[in-house]
């Protein structure tokens, strides 16, 4: 505090207790303006001093000036220095008060009532951390933790398959303590606790509850005699030990309740609701979170008060056996209608078979930088969910090389996350605050035992010396879980899940089962793993991902007469349509314009790129946008859609053009016949045919089954046994209603996005850009382009001999139908939807693709 704020507050105080004393004689309202000058008085010495040298409080200079008036002071503050200056300042106020003009006296009341809630927001951070409120209200009682862990050590032994008597030691089922339970509350006789446990952490995960009631008692557990004695069975009641065996045999998704009572858990029958259940596997790492995901502030927030807090309760048990690192702590996906997402809830795994403690509870070692590991562990998790991404740690030999080395990366980190902009300073403040404390030792003791005042050290049940956990644990929360909750109160809620706005996935040589491997490409993020659909927001922004990676691999692609397109480089498709219009605002970026290869009009014969009706210009959009890699080539073959049936002969001239002067990989004929216009079907289908033979069938057909309703048949050139036949969907996968019923009897039909399309693509052309197959096709024939461009740099991806002749059926309809059936997803009823980012994302490298796309072929 500067002199001046402290010349105000002395100021203030000095006249609030003259207020006050006058408010007490003269038993009058003026007692409230005394208090409220004390409680401006000695909020002056709470608040942040920033906000007074920037003048963030002018809630301030009108009381001051107020009182300054009132006192009759001019120049510098006053402050009395005799009784003769006291009288005087003395008669001034009873003058003020004594005066008739009540509504002054209560001007200055509402003022300093401002400057009261002012100063509450102002209030220092040092004042607010240092301060703490007590722990007691919230802490676990030991006797609770006890209960509640040994409960789980009982339960959770196996007698679905009897130990090895020789061995003499029970199995475990796999069990994960939750992490994020609420504050113990006053008004509740018992603390709830959450749990998943599975046979096998392939299986399903079930939910269950522990109930334990808060009331001190000195009854054991029935049968907590050595885990060597394997599981006993109570006598008509529930299982002893092995009682998750019960819950885990049969199917019941509800969450199961356990109450503990009598020494031991019981199971009770009314269950809980239904809870959404953790996938199958191991769960997630806290590292690799850090790795994948972009966690947000509030994330960030959440994630560390929720993991300091656990810390500190569970500091005294065997859960703290281990030191945590970001490693041991886990997430665990949850999967709602078909949709996988990762909520934030930690876990925390039970090591049962670990017999005795790690001791390193505080090192006596001499040149050592901390001397508590467990705390300079939890401090490195801190910095690591600062930074959002965890440190390069190294492994030692000795305890303590990995001490201080640990310590000097968590130093380097820490002076990186200072300088990492955040979006609130106090936040940021605060944050660091904790780390801080966790890496200056002297603040955890030890405890001098050699003094009278303190009692000789006992053991607790765990064999460490309970006075110096317990005054860890008392520092721990103080200067460590106090900032990171002060920073949830502040303001931060917690959010549900993990953000969909995550880094892409890095599928490097060192995560592929396979040595010879060179780096594959990088996909969109990781939500879609094992999700089927898509995110309406981002469906497009993913295929324009997968395009960007692949694009300079695709442009480095050394042609040497043995790949599987000899001399070409680019993905050639053509759009037979009405054309395009080469300055619609969309296509006339200059990187996007280099895209168009080809142009022929064959209505009006116009030698530069015409569309009159707009159809052709949205489906050359949607196509580009879908897989800006692509060679586009354009037909106008039609004015408009209602000349098209007089337009026969010229769409089989644009077919021949394009696969044989062009040579297309790709034609896109986003148009259709009516299943009774068999005078159109002639010409279109000897072109179709005429093109495969002189191909040799190397080109692949798309067209769109047409928008008529499941009353009608899908049309030609969609029906012909050359072309692949494509429907819309939405970005859910799931098929509109507008699509025709299949003329193909059992065959399965494809689908891809055609409604849900991003409003910009859509605003040139607003009256032919709709939702429906025409737009599906441009689509589907983008997805196509990805996995003929994928195929063309797998030998530039893998070092092994590849069997190119056999990835040559990729270039033809029937080889991209297998294609479309393993990257698509089944919708039922025949339906498949095409999904190439799932599949992209669920193959972890170039050999497992190149696998994929072989078997399929």
């Amino acid at each position: 505090m500067d002199s001046t704020t402290r010349q105000q507050q002395m100021f203030i105080e000095e006249l609030g207790h003259l207020i006050l004393e006058y408010g007490v004689d003269q038993e009058s309202p003026d007692t409230n303006l005394g208090i409220q000058l004390l409680l401006i008085s000695q909020g002056l010495g709470t608040v942040d001093s920033e906000a007074l040298t920037n003048g963030d409080i002018p809630e301030l200079n009108k009381v001051i000036t107020k009182l300054e008036s009132i006192a009759k002071i001019t120049g510098t503050l006053y402050s009395p220095t005799g009784e003769d200056d006291t009288d005087q300042l003395h008669n001034n106020l009873t003058e003020f008060l004594n005066s008739s003009d009540h509504n002054e006296r209560q001007q200055l009341s509402t003022n300093c009532e401002d400057l009261v809630e002012a100063l509450q927001r102002h209030v220092s951070i040092d004042h607010i951390l240092g301060n703490p409120p007590g722990s007691e209200i919230i802490e676990y009682p030991v006797s609770v933790k006890r209960k509640l862990l040994s409960g789980l050590r009982n339960n959770s032994i196996c007698t679905c398959v009897r130990p090895n008597e020789s061995q003499g030691s029970p199995r475990w089922h796999p069990t994960r303590l939750l992490l994020q339970q609420k504050p113990r509350q006053d008004n509740r006789r018992v603390i709830d606790f959450s749990a998943v446990v599975a046979r096998v952490p392939e299986e399903r995960w079930r939910n269950v509850c522990l109930s334990v009631p808060l009331r001190e008692n000195s009854e054991g557990f029935a049968g907590e005699t050595s885990p060597s004695s394997g599981p006993d069975h109570g006598q008509g009641s529930d299982l002893v030990r092995g009682l998750f065996c019960y819950i885990l045999k049969n199917n019941a998704f509800a969450r199961i309740r356990f109450v503990f009572r009598n020494g031991n858990f019981f199971s009770e029958h009314d269950v809980r609701g239904f809870e959404p259940r953790p996938c199958p596997g191991i769960g997630i790492t806290l590292t690799t979170v850090l790795q994948k995901y972009t966690l947000q502030l509030k994330d960030k927030v959440d994630l560390a008060h929720m993991t300091a807090q656990a810390l500190w309760q569970f500091y005294d048990t065997r859960l703290l056996y281990d030191k945590w690192n970001s490693d041991c702590i886990l997430f665990m996906p949850e999967e709602h209608r078909g949709i996988r997402r990762i909520p934030i809830k930690l876990y925390v795994p039970f090591q049962f078979e670990a017999s005795e403690e790690n001791i390193d509870e505080c090192l006596s070692e001499k040149l050592i930088a901390h001397r508590y590991p467990r705390i300079l562990a939890f401090a490195i998790i801190l910095i690591e969910i600062g930074l959002g991404r965890p440190l390069q740690l190294q492994q030692c030999d000795s305890l303590a090389t990995q001490v201080n080395t640990d310590f000097e990366v968590a130093s380097q980190g820490l002076n990186e996350l200072k300088e990492t902009p955040w979006e609130n300073s106090l936040d940021k403040s605060a944050f660091i605050k904790a780390i801080e404390n966790c890496l200056r030792y002297e603040n955890f003791g030890p405890i001098d035992t050699t003094s009278a005042a303190v009692p000789s050290p006992a053991r607790n049940q765990d064999g460490r010396t309970s006075l110096q956990i317990d005054h860890t644990r008392r520092v721990f929360y103080d200067k460590v879980v106090w900032p990171l909750q002060w920073l949830v109160e502040f303001g931060h809620q917690s959010a549900d899940y993990l953000r969909e706005d995550q880094r892409p996935l890095q599928i490097s040589r060192a995560s592929s089962t396979r040595k010879d491997l060179q780096e594959d490409i990088q996909f969109p993020p990781t939500e879609f793993h094992a999700s089927r659909y898509i995110n309406p927001k981002d469906w497009l922004r993913s295929l324009k991902a997968i395009n960007k990676e692949i694009h300079p691999k695709l442009q480095n692609l050394v042609v040497d007469g043995q790949g599987v397109r000899v001399g070409e480089r680019g993905i050639r498709v053509a759009i037979l349509d009405t054309g395009y219009d080469s300055k619609a605002p969309l296509l006339v970026d200059k990187s996007v314009a280099r895209r168009f290869k080809g142009w022929k009009d064959f209505v009006s014969g116009s030698d530069v790129p015409v569309d009159s009706f707009g159809h052709g210009t949205f489906m050359a959009t949607l196509l580009i946008h879908s897989a800006p890699i692509s060679e586009v080539h354009v037909a106008r073959v039609a004015e408009n859609t209602n000349k098209l049936r007089q337009s026969a002969h010229r769409i089989a001239e644009g077919i021949r053009w394009a696969a044989l002067e062009q040579n297309a990989d790709i034609i896109s004929m986003s148009f259709g016949f009516p299943a009774f216009d068999k005078e159109s079907y002639g010409p279109i289908s000897k072109a179709i045919d005429e093109v495969n033979i002189k191909r040799d069938g190397q080109i692949i057909f798309l067209a769109s089954a047409g928008n008529s309703g499941v009353y009608e048949d899908e049309t030609f050139p969609a029906t012909h046994s050359s072309v692949i036949a494509i429907r819309a969907t939405n970005c859910l996968g799931e098929f509109m209603n507008t699509n025709p019923r299949s003329r193909r009897g059992g065959s399965e039909v494809f689908g891809a996005i055609g409604d849900d399309i991003p409003p910009h693509l859509r605003e040139f052309y607003p009256e032919v850009s709709l939702p429906g197959s025409s737009a599906a096709t441009a689509v589907a024939a983008g997805t196509a382009v990805i996995m003929l461009a994928y195929v063309l740099i797998l030998p530039q991806l893998l070092k092994i001999e590849i069997q190119e002749h056999k990835l040559k059926l990729l270039w033809t309809t029937e080889g991209m139908t297998r294609m479309f059936m393993k990257m698509s997803d089944d919708m039922g009823q025949q339906q498949r939807f095409l999904n190439p980012v799932k599949f992209f994302c669920n193959k972890p490298g170039p050999f497992d693709k190149y696998c994929a796309i072989y078997d399929c072929l």
